[in-house]
């Protein structure tokens, strides 16, 4: 099996060329996603890659069909870190996915995993803990629909609250028991209303203070402070998950989810929320050729 890549992606892509604002850079991302699509026909992923970073570049918002062919292409030239990130990114409600492609990119994602954990069993490098199905509640948490449904059901609470007030009265007049459903709804509507509102609250204001991040290069140093003089004391695998908890001029002091931290370079790392493409923020892509793990997973599907 290999990585799965999409058959529909030029019909995607344009619905996200309406987000940029001159016919020239349509044309321009248009004919840069075009080189890249068929370079990744023919299997040359290292310009299907320049050329899906320069689409990516040109336009304003994020696109999940460009993060997901990115990661795709970074994973069938063996590029673990970057595949991640773009693959990643792929499942961001910003970048509008798909069913089909949310399952595709987790699929690659699982295989670029894999290796990666391969690759740190070998050469003795950390890695972040699996994904659990906490993360996923989290990840779901933070998308707008969530906040959007507390907000929704703390209106109908106020609203049902007054109208039960009303009724109350009413029954009261005319000697009638009062209802103790409308109660039960409003108790119901007043939690989803408080649980959904602080989760929300919490998964976005982890965002904003402690970014999540994913390790770009194949083995990055992690040392105890801010600098190239001080001592390693431990390396981070390439698509490794971390934190970026804290940042120094060209150093970010990241942890992983098991507490354990560090300081690396900025152009290590690539932060999932920004709006670059990843090639910029960390650096060019390194040249094609990686270690071959002792067990070799399956390939990404097509």
């Amino acid at each position: 099996m290999i990585p799965r890549v999409r058959s529909s992606a030029v019909l995607v892509l344009g619905l996200v060329l309406g987000l940029v604002p001159a016919t020239a850079g349509a044309d321009a991302v248009d004919d840069a996603f075009a080189r890249g699509s068929t370079a990744a026909e023919a299997g040359d992923w290292s310009t299907a890659i320049e050329a899906y970073e320069q689409a990516a570049s040109l336009l304003p918002e994020r696109s999940a069909v460009l993060s997901y062919d990115l990661g795709t292409a970074y994973l069938h030239r063996g590029d673990l870190g970057r595949a991640t990130y773009h693959l990643r990114r792929a499942l961001d409600w910003r970048g509008g996915p798909t069913a089909e492609l949310v399952e595709s990119a987790r699929y690659n994602l699982s295989i670029a995993r894999r290796r990666a954990e391969l690759q740190a069993a070998s050469s003795g490098a950390k890695i972040d803990r699996p994904e659990t199905w906490w993360d996923l509640v989290v990840e779901a948490l933070r998308a707008p629909g969530v906040g959007w449904s507390a907000l929704v059901a703390g209106w109908l609470a106020l609203g049902l609250g007054l109208s039960r007030r009303w009724l109350r009265s009413r029954r009261r007049r005319s000697g009638q028991p009062p209802s103790t459903v409308l109660g039960a709804v409003l108790i119901v509507l007043a939690s989803i209303f408080v649980g959904l509102g602080v989760l929300h609250g919490l998964a976005l204001r982890a965002d904003r203070t402690a970014p999540e991040a994913i390790v770009l290069e194949d083995l990055v140093d992690v040392r105890d402070g801010a600098g190239q003089h001080r001592p390693a004391t431990f390396r981070l695998q390439g698509g490794a998950r971390v934190r970026v908890v804290d940042r120094s001029p060209g150093w970010s002091r990241v942890r992983l989810p098991g507490g354990l931290e560090g300081w690396v370079r900025d152009d290590a790392i690539g932060e999932l929320a920004d709006r670059g493409t990843g090639a910029t923020r960390g650096g060019p892509p390194r040249p094609s050729g990686t270690p071959t793990p002792t067990a070799e997973p399956p390939e990404p599907q097509h």
